[in-house]
């Protein structure tokens, strides 16, 4: 049955559910989140470098900027296409073969970046590349947490996990000062690829008796599409307006009234502030008995007011803005992939293929939207339809928590 975490009661216990690989159920195991953070940060740090070292990569291929972000979309689509049949294949194979094709496919994309990439199409080939690395990364890395971390400690977990996201941005954004003007923007690919190639080696082997549990019918979990799927929508809004935030909150502050370098210190501040949230979230959460999918439509819509303080222009008014915008609605994805694996203990990566798919989607259509909007409207109105994707994306969450409840109930009663 589906463990929703709204529920306190049920009639298997979750620490039964989840099926553990090694160490006691009260002891965090530090080695695979590190491991889990890690693979989430090479597979996804390509398509950041991208965006960060853009000035230099348009300039020595002689891109424009509308070829340059369709690099970045392809990136996030082939991703979206990936994840869902991904998680699926990872719950039925494991989710050790999926990890390591997934960082060699990451490794051929910052390889072929760093050393191949001369033209715009070899550019689409490796992003394509890495993006099919990170769909399928995610919902397996998901999966490997969900079996070897201790249920009490896997809100922490995921909440590491997720905080890869604004690492990368933060490790993307020291790269244009220290390698792209320096020795090139090329040697930024080049020299995170070799990383790769030591996680390969340290994905863990999960035991026969895991890999026949995880076949066996007693391993199965059902599933709930259509929550899921409103799930998807939900992370494709939220996400859609976050990256939006992290794409035009420079240039919004710009046309505010702030100095172009100081701006840029925003993006230091709010990844400060996406990691410091997410992982705060995860902690709390292994100290709460459900209602994570509540306090996360809960974060978003909070994140909604950040976006509408943005709209009214006043360059004071941008710091306590990004402060919320980063904060609540930027830092509600670990807690969410969490309250996902909570409900779905035995089909977490066939689950979370699924809803992390809308983020992929979410994050090409919500930058190409706002902009478009920037274009045609200016700034007010897109921050308007950014607190818009925010407060929908939280309704969605809402709705999604009690058709689980609902299922969950009959599937209890033997009416479904």
């Amino acid at each position: 049955m589906a463990r929703v975490p709204e529920l306190h009661g049920g009639a298997l216990k979750r620490s039964e559910e989840n099926l553990q690989i090694t160490g006691p159920a009260d002891r965090f195991i530090l080695k695979p989140v590190l491991l889990g953070i890690s693979i989430t940060t090479v597979s996804t740090i390509p398509v950041f470098l991208t965006g960060a070292l853009g000035v230099q990569i348009r300039r020595d291929l002689h891109l424009n900027a509308a070829e340059l972000g369709g690099a970045v979309a392809i990136f996030f689509a082939a991703a979206a296409i990936t994840s869902i049949s991904s998680g699926k294949l990872a719950q039925r194979s494991g989710f050790e073969v999926i990890l390591r094709v997934c960082v060699l496919l990451s490794v051929v994309a910052l390889g072929g970046m760093g050393f191949l990439a001369n033209s715009y199409l070899l550019v689409l080939a490796f992003l394509a590349i890495g993006g099919i690395a990170n769909g399928a990364a995610q919902p397996a890395v998901n999966l490997f947490l969900s079996k070897v971390v201790p249920v009490s400690r896997q809100g922490f977990a995921f909440g590491i996990k997720q905080a890869a996201i604004p690492v990368s941005t933060f490790l993307s954004g020291l790269a244009v000062p220290f390698i792209a003007l320096t020795i090139g923007w090329h040697y930024a690919y080049a020299i995170i690829a070799p990383v790769g190639i030591i996680l390969f080696f340290m994905i863990p082997k999960a035991p026969r008796e895991t890999q026949r549990a995880s076949s066996s019918a007693n391993g199965k979990q059902k599933i709930y599409i259509a929550p899921l799927v409103v799930l998807a929508i939900a992370m494709g809004l939220g996400s859609g307006a976050a990256n939006a935030l992290g794409a035009f909150l420079v240039s919004s502050s710009v046309h505010a009234g702030w100095a172009p370098g100081a701006a840029g210190f925003l993006v230091v501040l709010g990844s400060a502030i996406g990691i410091s949230s997410r992982l705060l979230n995860g902690y709390l959460a292994d100290r709460r008995i459900g209602r994570h999918l509540a306090v996360t439509a809960w974060m978003v819509g909070t994140g909604g007011i950040g976006y509408l303080l943005l709209t009214l222009g006043y360059a004071w008014l941008v710091v306590p803005a990004t402060i919320i915008s980063y904060g609540a609605g930027w830092g509600w994805n670990g807690l969410f992939n969490f309250a996902v694996v909570w409900s779905y203990p035995r089909a977490a990566g066939h689950a979370t293929g699924i809803t992390q798919s809308g983020a992929y989607f979410g994050s090409v259509l919500g930058p190409l939207v706002f902009g478009f909007i920037v274009d045609h409207s200016g700034y007010s109105l897109a921050w308007s339809s950014a607190a818009l994707e925010a407060f929908l994306a939280g309704t969605a969450m809402v709705v999604a928590r009690k058709m689980m409840i609902a299922g969950s109930a009959r599937l209890q009663s033997g009416t479904s």
